[in-house]
């Protein structure tokens, strides 16, 4: 069997339905608002931005800063979030970093893929990475670099938005017709106007991927950069993943991202037989559980910018 057929096969399958909406989460009876708020917070955080104010906090997920900084308080109670004595400002504390490793431990495939990612990404010049979806963006669980491009500061734990990048338009493309429609229609809602061109693009991509079995980006979250992806869809599972290469336009040729494509269309079959128990763990949404942004790496040089 093809792996296009498989495609079609395994779509027929149950999927998790698409994330609600914030109106929706306001009607469920089970969203603990007080909670979801807390993580919002701690969502804040990022290698870019280890340091936050609490009028910053509230800026950026539109609450007062009264209720913020209850929440805050109450992270810094349990140890989630500590004052800098220099700066008075907002860090994450080590309770989030012991979580980011238990997530890992139970995250085998990222392990698994890296070494195969590690060659293609030496082979062709550019980055690989394997992405989960977390809301209307993607998460990287794994990430490889090739020696010699030119690279943003993306690491394991960088989110980039679900829409633009190669890495979300890999996990879109292995979406059943339906659900992938739904979450379209989340995006079309949130990035407003703007978004018609791109939507226009991806689904005239996403007739290359019915034939080829990937997916090309080419200068959607950056217009110098070009990218290729492939979905990985676990056949006796509802977890899906993407897996994605990227470089800039003058490496990442036509004929590159067709050599490429079909690299990652064979790593996808390969990790697609890894067992249940070495898989990541989805929520029931199909969510990434935890945030695993502090995985210690070492920081890319300042000089290396770009990509996806």
């Amino acid at each position: 069997m093809s792996r296009n057929s498989a495609v079609s096969n395994r779509q027929k399958k149950a999927v998790p339905a698409v994330l609600p909406s914030k109106r929706g989460k306001d009607k469920d009876r089970q969203f603990v608002a007080a909670l979801g708020r807390g993580l919002e917070i701690l969502q804040c955080f990022s290698p870019t931005e280890p340091e936050i104010g609490s009028a910053e906090i509230a800026d950026m997920i539109g609450l007062p800063q009264p209720t913020v900084w209850r929440l805050c308080y109450t992270l810094m109670a349990k140890g989630f979030l500590t004052l800098s004595p220099f700066t008075k400002r907002l860090r994450l504390g080590m309770p989030v970093l012991g979580l980011s490793h238990a997530v890992v431990a139970g995250q085998s495939i990222a392990e698994i893929a890296r070494l195969h990612m590690q060659s293609i990404a030496d082979r062709v010049g550019g980055t690989v990475s394997l992405g989960a979806p977390d809301g209307l963006k993607m998460i990287y669980l794994q990430r490889c670099e090739g020696p010699s491009i030119i690279l943003v500061n993306h690491r394991v734990g960088s989110r980039v938005p679900l829409g633009y990048s190669a890495s979300g338009w890999g996990y879109l493309a292995g979406l059943p017709p339906e659900t992938r429609e739904g979450l379209l229609k989340q995006i079309r809602e949130a990035e407003g106007p703007s978004w018609a061109q791109v939507e226009r693009r991806f689904k005239l991509a996403l007739k290359g991927y019915q034939k080829d079995g990937y997916i090309v980006n080419k200068g959607t979250l950056h217009r110098q950069i070009n990218g290729v992806a492939v979905s990985i869809r676990f056949p006796d599972d509802v977890s899906h993943l993407s897996l994605s290469a990227s470089g800039i336009n003058s490496i990442f040729t036509d004929e590159k991202l067709r050599m490429v494509g079909m690299s990652l269309v064979e790593l996808a079959s390969m990790l697609e037989s890894v067992p249940p128990e070495q898989r990541m763990l989805h929520g029931q949404d199909g969510n990434v559980l935890e945030n695993i942004s502090l995985l210690p790496r070492k920081e890319a040089d300042p000089a290396k910018r770009l990509v996806d």
